[in-house]
Order: structure tokens, then sequence, then C-alpha cells
């Protein structure tokens, strides 16, 4: 399998899925169970669920029944990261997986619309236990990745604290209807590359969605924008403190949950 080519997307899912933690975001719907895949925020957005599996069959083949997929999304993250020249950080292992999914509603009240100003943001962060600055380093994931015409068409034609410049290139790939799936790099400076350009971006008013640029629109944190836009070594600092704290958001231990022998189904 060609990872380099998957890494990408793979990472945005990551870094959403672990929100949870518990790998519920990786099964399938059932006959009798609708889950987070195919919820509004999710439809075709989260990729890379072949990589996922991928990975598991060639944990079972060689030692089967003991490493979870919440194990293997956390692992999966931090190297996602480094492998992009980012940061690495240190990641607690021994989760097991949900048997059930979260729901459609569950999945899209945890997940942050792309229209959301900065107190909406917080709010959401921190009834998980994330604080402001948690949230501004993780926006930072950004860097890389891409999103769909659909997501950051209102952010292009309608905001009015948008580069002109940056926004002609943008439609140039999003017209003002139609082409709602049509893929484009968060951040067309280093799109492969894990770094601080994203805070740069929002600084000349280029953040392609709207809740990216509301982070540097004189509000409570512009000054962490500024700090990470002017020092790369502060926001991975930061960013894998974060990424810790994410990843320990109330996991399943012990008799709790299963370890999945297929990532897209209980056992």
């Amino acid at each position: 399998m060609a990872f380099s080519k998957s890494f990408l997307p793979l990472l945005v899912m990551l870094l959403l899925a672990c929100s949870g933690c518990d790998a519920s975001v990786l099964l399938d719907d059932t006959p009798t169970a609708v889950g987070e895949k195919n919820s509004a925020p999710n439809f075709n957005s989260l990729r890379g669920y072949e990589v996922i599996d991928y990975i598991k069959a060639r944990v079972e083949a060689a030692c089967p029944a003991t490493v979870s997929c919440a194990d293997i999304l956390a692992l999966a993250a931090r190297h996602s990261v480094s492998v992009l020249r980012g940061p690495r950080w240190h990641v607690l292992l021994g989760r097991r997986d949900a048997r059930t999914a979260a729901s459609q509603f569950e999945a899209g009240a945890n997940l942050p619309p792309a229209g959301l100003e900065v107190p909406g943001l917080i709010g959401i962060f921190a009834s998980k236990g994330l604080d402001a600055k948690d949230m501004v380093a993780l926006s930072g994931a950004h860097t890389i990745g891409e999103t769909r015409c659909g997501v950051y068409r209102s952010r292009i034609y309608n905001d009015n604290n948008v580069d002109p410049n940056f926004a002609a290139i943008r439609k140039n790939n999003c017209p003002p209807f139609g082409d709602d799936n049509k893929w484009t790099p968060l951040d067309l400076q280093t799109p492969t590359r894990f770094d601080n350009k994203y805070y740069m971006n929002l600084l000349g008013g280029r953040g392609i969605l709207h809740s990216d640029q509301a982070l540097y629109s004189g509000g409570s944190v512009d000054s962490l924008v500024k700090l990470y836009s002017a020092n790369n070594s502060a926001f991975f600092a930061d960013f894998a403190l974060a990424m810790t704290k994410m990843g320990n958001i109330s996991p399943l231990t012990g008799a709790n949950g299963e370890i999945r022998l297929n990532c897209r189904k209980t056992n």
C-alpha cells in the first residue's frame, strides 16, 4: 500500500477520531445501527479507513487479539504527524474498542462546524476537558489535509476578512454553485508538511474555513496565533501536549469494551 498517498486524509480522520479514543468512528453501519461514518460532518469527509484496515490486518497476523483499533488510531496519528516532519508525543496504550458507535447526532455535536466563532469553539473543546490553548494548537492540524468546496464556499464568497487574492485563487476551484465535493488543500503553501504555515496564513486573512480565520479576528486567542506563527517550536510543543490530553479523553480500559478483530465491526 502507498502510505504516502494516504497520510493526509488519514491524519484528518485520526485527529477527529481521537476525541472519542474508542475507535467507534471506524464502525460501519449495520441494518440495526447507524453510526458516525455517515453523519453530516463526516460523510464524504473522513477518509483513510483502508489504511487502518491494512495496519490492523498486519497487527492481527503478528499478535492476534491483543492491540485495539483505538490504540492503532492513536499511534498512527502520532506517526503520521512525524512522517510529515511534525512533532512526536508520548502515547499511552491499553485502550479498548467501543462495542457501539456514537449516534449521528452525537457525532455532529462533537465536531466544530466550519462557521463557528471563537466562543463556540472554546465551548466545544472545553466540553472535552480541553482549554483555549489546546483548541488553537489542535486547529494547527489544518496545516495539512484537504477540505471540500461546499465546506468553505461561504468563506471565500461572503466573508469580509478574507484576502482578495487568496479568495480569487480559491474561487478557481470552487464556483458559486455546484462542485460541492471538489477537494482542495487546506494550506496551499506547504500542503504536505506539518508546520506553522497555518498560523501565518491566518495573519494574512488566508484561513480557508471561517472557523480558522475566527482564531485571528481581534478576539481572545489572537496572541496564540501570533505566537505560533512566529515560533514553530512553541506550536509543536503545545500541539504535542494537546494531542496527549486529547488521546486520554474517556478511554475504555480494563473489562470495558473489547479488542476488535476487524476495526469495521464488533466481534
